[in-house]
Parts: structure tokens; sequence; C-alpha cells
């Protein structure tokens, strides 16, 4: 076997009696204009969450949490829809829609308002045609967290009642981040199908996906009191966020959400505890483990499976 070049294998004597070692990885910073665009974008795909996580807290018959979670996996159809239509036409659309159809209060039109608007995948690819590659992935990261504390707070606030009004103004709220989906005359894409299914099939995704959809299935429906509810989801988020970077690897708090879920059905208030965990692992396991390229995809499968789980679990 050839030897290497002597400024890639060096045999000579070491010039520096310090050894040599990698530098710290750098953290992508977003720059101020970027921040305030993500953070919009964030909002918007936070609102959204909000109003139909606190409507699924509530008590729902079996069709009302079917009908609801099938709207919300139409969120790669927005995104699709966006290559070919305005993105603000389209969220705006969805968002009047969700308004008006709350506002009349009566079930066909109240689930379909607030599970219509889901905007998660559509703000994912305004952020991937606007935000350059060295940047995109605290993007991300920062559409990530919006969308987890805005479910975490719809599922906390869901117990205190008033589940319509807070429903209309979450979305109402969300009006601020429509501006944001200009695109400025800039091309518009979108992923594929196939390429949902490649990342389906990742090691990660597939364990995350199937994680997420097993802890809102075991969460729903916990019976607790309201201070419970309340209180205990939006600690468990905040503990998971102190934790998490001291886990192996990406997939360990998840587990744990899931496990602690699992254990609930023994003591309910840790249903909510590991649903409230589950709101920030989602987040965390997807910056830490997924592949450059296959973040927002990953994040839309697992989410998506979140909501299917809890709302299945809420249907029977």
């Amino acid at each position: 076997m050839a030897k290497l070049p002597e400024e890639f294998a060096p045999t000579g004597p070491k010039l520096s009696k310090f050894p040599i070692r990698p530098a710290p990885p750098v953290r992508p910073r977003l720059f101020a204009d970027e921040a305030r665009f993500v953070l919009r974008l964030s909002v918007l795909a936070g609102a959204t969450e909000f109003a139909v996580w606190v409507w699924l807290t509530n008590s729902l018959a079996a069709r009302e949490a079917f009908v609801l979670a099938g709207l919300r996996l139409l969120r790669p159809l927005w995104a699709k829809a966006g290559t070919r239509f305005s993105r603000m036409l389209i969220a705006s659309l969805l968002i009047a829609v969700g308004l008006v159809c709350g506002s009349l209060f009566f079930w066909p039109f109240l689930i379909v308002g607030v599970g219509l608007p889901a905007l998660g995948d559509l703000c994912a690819t305004t952020i991937g045609d606007r935000i350059t590659v060295e940047r995109r992935a605290a993007a991300w990261a920062w559409l990530d967290m919006g969308q987890g504390l805005g479910a975490a707070l719809g599922f906390a606030l869901g117990h205190a009642g008033w589940s319509w009004p807070l429903c209309l103004a979450a979305l109402a709220i969300g009006i601020i981040g429509i501006p944001a989906l200009r695109d400025g005359g800039m091309p518009r894409s979108s992923w594929p199908a196939a390429e949902y299914v490649h990342t389906l099939r990742t090691p990660l995704a597939a364990q995350l996906t199937g994680l997420a959809f097993a802890s809102g299935l075991l969460s729903a429906r916990a019976n607790v009191s309201l201070a419970t509810g309340i209180v205990v989801p939006l600690a468990a988020m905040a503990l998971a966020t102190r934790v998490e970077p001291r886990m192996p690897n990406a997939i360990w708090l998840p587990r744990i959400a899931t496990a602690l879920a699992l254990a609930g059905q023994l003591w309910p208030p840790l249903r909510v505890f590991g649903l409230g965990m589950m709101f920030a692992a989602i987040p965390a396991a997807v910056a830490r483990g997924a592949g450059e390229m296959e973040r927002p995809i990953a994040s839309s499968i697992s989410w998506s499976a979140l909501f299917l789980g809890a709302a299945v679990g809420a249907a029977f």
C-alpha cells in the first residue's frame, strides 16, 4: 500500500507540543432581517398548531377527531399548491375560511375551520427558497420550535375551556405572518411525494414517526385536574429542553417521552407530561439527527404522526 504524502500523514518531528484538535462547531445564526422573517413564519405556523390542539384537548366525537386529523394531513398539499399559486393567497384563504367557519360555531364548519389551515410545510418551503443553505438549518429550527410551542400552549390552555374564542384568537394572530410568505418574484419550490417516502424510510424519521404516533395515542383523554393539565405539559417541555443536550443521541428523548406516556396509563399526570416532553423532543431530534435537506420533511411527518395519534386516541 502506497504511503500518504507528508502533508497528510506527517512522519517527522512535531512542530508544536500542543495537541491538534478540530475547532468547536460553529452554530449558524440568522441575520437580523432573516430572524424577523422567520419569526413571522414561526408565529403563523405556531398559531395554527395552537388552534387545532386547543380543540383536540376537548372531548370530541370519533368522527370529529378523524375529520380533524384528516385535514391536518393535508399540509404537504398546501406546500405543493404554493408552487402554482401565491403562497400569500393560499394562506390568506385558509385562515379566512378558518375564521369564517369558526365564527359559525356549528360542527361541520367549526372542525373544518380549525383543521384546514395546516401551514407548517408551506412556511418550511418558503424558508427553503429564501434563506441560503448555510443558515437554513437555523431557520427551520426556529419554525419547528414555533410549532412545538404553539402545540404545547394549545394543549395546555385547552384544559381551561374557552376553546372556541381561543381558536379564533390564535388564527387572527397568525395573520401577522402571512406577509412573510411573499415570494418577491423568486421561484417557488416544494418537495415531491417520493421525498416524503424516502425520508420516512431513514432510521431517524422512521423511529421518530412511530414514537410520535404512540406518544399522541397514549396521551389522549388524560383524566387530570385543570391545574395539572395546564402546568405539567409546559413544565415537561421546559425540562426537556434542559436535558436533551445530555442525551446520547437524537432519539433518546422521544423514547423517554413515549415511555412516560405509557407509564401514564397507571398514573394519568404522566400522560400529559410525556406529551409535553414530546413537543420539545420532535424539534430537538430533527435538528440533531436528521439530514440537512431532510429536516423539514422529517419534521412534517413527525408532527402529523403526533397529531394523528392524539386524534385516534381522542376518538376511542
